[in-house]
């Protein structure tokens, strides 16, 4: 799913998408010319693998995400530099698409990443 950076308006724009068993959904809202604060959510079911034994596992995924897209380079300005303080991401897009299929998959990698384990190592 990809939507113009253009049609982001100062009322924010609802979108929402699934994958798998993950849904992501939420609002975006224009901040300035070039940026963009992306307010979602992260929620349903990750297949992973126990990360000290290997073991098949279910992860329920149900995160907040929010993250600045920015209309090329990003650039601290005055009207965004309080948006920024309080944003852990900023996303570049370089062809005026915002596309949140990429977006989606990169926060489930992220959420990956991180050292999960199941109920038998959880506990040793």
């Amino acid at each position: 799913m990809e939507i113009a950076f253009k049609k982001v308006s100062k009322e924010g724009l609802d979108f929402s998408l699934a994958r798998n068993k993950i849904n992501f959904f939420g609002k975006i809202y224009q901040k300035s010319p070039t940026l963009a604060l992306l307010e979602g959510k992260l929620e349903g079911e990750l297949e992973h693998r126990c990360d000290r034994c290997a073991e098949d596992i279910c992860l329920i995924v149900d995160e907040q995400v929010e993250m600045l897209i920015s209309d090329g380079v990003y650039k601290t300005t005055k009207i965004d530099k309080q948006i920024s303080q309080d944003t852990l991401a900023i996303v570049e897009i370089y062809d005026g698409l915002i596309n949140f299929d990429g977006i989606l998959q990169s926060e489930i990698e992220s959420y990956k990443s991180d050292y999960h384990y199941c109920a038998i190592c959880e506990s040793q």
